[in-house]
């Protein structure tokens, strides 16, 4: 937001020959010089402080009839090197910034302080800040590389260069992802240990182990009646004795009989 050195702008004096006079060895800064109603700067860079305080736009045509476009912010003047399109970007890029500030600043909280439900326990499970994090950063380079294009188109007889600050922009988109990806990582580990916790607490309570097995054995007993009537419906024949084997009588029952 108070980066400088979002575009670096380098004069090439080849060019400025070439397109001067033949017998001039007048510079751009010169040639500047020579408007005597402006006191302008030479361009060199272009940041987000240009954009900070109020700024009004002018244009002049010189005796060439050439039409140039004036900026004017905080006592500063600059000829073709910022235009009205180029300053709406860059209030675009201010506004993405200072997203991208808040955003990160309520995922590092979320993070420190883990909600235990609610909205922002999902904010944090599925790392929704972190995502919207790498999209704005994502955006705001594409807008600092389409501003580029159009100081470019301004200045054909200048070099220009990013700087630092797109390089600042793309390393928190960078680190939002890579953020992202140790959240939900992370989220996907602890919900597969707790799947495993809850398999083995259902496998301890639906199956018993053989001590109780050994000290209550009547709960063994339907089992085993299922057992013996799958090896009765495996054989083509059976006989009463076979039958009165797989089912052997309880005590109420040879009462009955009797």
């Amino acid at each position: 937001l108070i980066n400088n050195e979002w575009m670096i702008i380098e004069d090439d004096e080849t060019k400025l020959l070439g397109a001067l006079d033949l017998n001039s060895t007048q510079s751009d800064e010169n040639l500047i010089k020579e408007f005597t109603f402006i006191h302008a700067e030479r361009c060199q860079r272009i940041g987000t402080r240009h954009f900070w305080r109020a700024v009004r736009f002018g244009s002049f045509i010189d005796t060439d009839g050439m039409s140039h476009i004036v900026y004017h912010s905080n006592g500063r003047v600059l000829v073709d090197c910022i235009t009205p399109l180029v300053a709406n970007l860059f209030y675009v890029l201010i506004a993405l910034c200072f997203v991208v500030l808040v955003t990160s600043c309520v995922a590092c909280i979320l993070n420190v302080l883990v909600p235990p439900s609610g909205f922002f326990h999902w904010l944090r499970r599925n790392a929704v800040l972190e995502m919207c994090n790498m999209l704005l950063a994502l955006i705001a380079c594409v807008t600092s590389l389409v501003a580029e294009c159009q100081v470019s188109g301004i200045r054909p007889l200048s070099t220009v260069s990013i700087g630092p600050g797109l390089f600042l922009i793309a390393l928190s988109g960078l680190s939002a992802f890579f953020a992202a990806i140790v959240s939900l990582r992370r989220s996907n580990r602890l919900a597969h240990e707790r799947r495993i916790q809850n398999q083995r607490i259902l496998c301890a309570r639906s199956l018993r182990s053989w001590r109780d097995i050994g000290r209550r054995a009547e709960d063994t007993r339907p089992i085993i009646d299922f057992e013996r009537y799958l090896d009765s419906a495996t054989t083509t024949t059976a006989t009463p004795l076979d039958i009165i084997r797989a089912s052997p009588l309880d005590g109420s029952t040879v009462d009955q009989q009797r």
